[in-house]
């Protein structure tokens, strides 16, 4: 995507926390099947901590 896609911030922040929920769904699945290390399961994590905390940050602003 493009810039110009996203020109609301909330809906960008959302859309990070949707996809940060994806991947560390999809990651804990690996893991559990002995597919990935702990440390991708980690980092996963805090990325979507931060994507959660984005989503609250840019929701107060608006």
């Amino acid at each position: 995507m493009s810039e110009s896609d996203y020109t609301n911030p909330l809906q960008l922040a959302n859309d990070n926390l949707e996809e940060a929920n994806r991947q560390l769904a999809r990651a804990t699945a690996d893991f559990s099947a002995g597919k990935i290390p702990q440390s991708r399961l980690d980092q996963l994590h805090e990325l979507r901590d931060i994507a959660a905390a984005d989503l609250t940050r840019v929701t107060k602003e608006s």
